[in-house]
């Protein structure tokens, strides 16, 4: 029985790690977040992105609060750059259109994004860049 019970206990442990493992595992197609910053009434803020993950797509979502998105400027490994307008009022839980990016697959080192915070008071905007 006690056996039993330490057989028992080790596979639902075994689960347990298991299940996040893939839950964090990297799907092609998926949006992942390479980035996020606390919007702190400045007009632009820039976001460095680790690792080298080739994406094709960007997008950028905005949570808390609402902001007045300006533009992008994306930097990219090979030290080429992209500039796309936005030009878009971000209300809260929404995020801009599929961005498709310059090129076949690019690996993106740096995301400076120009906006104009809307919210007023203690709600500072969250806003996250996220890549497929």
């Amino acid at each position: 029985m006690k056996g039993m019970m330490l057989t028992l206990a080790a596979a639902v442990t075994t689960v347990a790690v298991a299940a996040p493992a893939e839950a964090q595992r990297w799907r092609p197609n998926a949006w992942h977040t390479v980035g996020y910053t606390t919007v702190n009434g400045r007009d632009s803020d820039t976001i460095n992105v680790r690792g080298t993950a080739r994406s094709r797509q960007m997008r950028v979502c905005v949570f808390n609060g609402p902001i007045q998105m300006r533009d992008l400027d994306v930097r990219y490994r090979n030290g080429a750059k992209q500039d796309i307008n936005v030009r878009k009022l971000m209300r809260a839980g929404t995020c801009t259109r599929n961005i498709d990016l310059a090129g076949n697959r690019r690996d993106v080192t740096r995301v400076r994004m120009k906006y104009a915070p809307l919210a007023r008071g203690w709600v500072r905007p969250l806003v996250r860049v996220q890549v497929r």
